[in-house]
């Protein structure tokens, strides 16, 4: 799965030592080409995700668990463009102020 399957949770998981539900989406396209569709697509996954969380939808998956906090990660396998940049410091701050955090990082190979 990926960013532009945006209907889909790419891979879900707990951070054992916070108790957080983190969220990850990968991105293995590059942004030189359609950067406007890719932000698109960027801003679709996130806000349904913001879904899954706020509408507690994990609970099919975590019935019994509180957790202390959410995360949302992505994982790019090329570097995100300057509007990109800038689209996820926003975001970050936005996704902050509704209590969920959000990282975002180069994949190591």
């Amino acid at each position: 799965m990926s960013v532009k399957e945006t209907d889909r949770i790419d891979a879900i998981g707990i951070e054992e030592s916070t108790n957080t539900l983190v969220l990850l989406i990968t991105d293995p396209y590059q942004w030189v080409i359609q950067e406007f569709e890719h932000l698109k697509a960027f801003q679709t996954k996130i806000n349904n995700y913001v879904h899954f969380i706020e509408s507690e939808q994990y609970r099919s998956k975590y019935p019994d668990r509180n957790f202390d906090g959410f995360r949302i990660e992505a994982v790019f396998k090329y570097h995100w463009s300057n509007a990109g940049e800038s689209f996820f410091a926003a975001g970050k701050k936005q996704l902050a102020e509704r209590g969920i955090g959000f990282a975002y990082t180069l994949r190591e190979d």
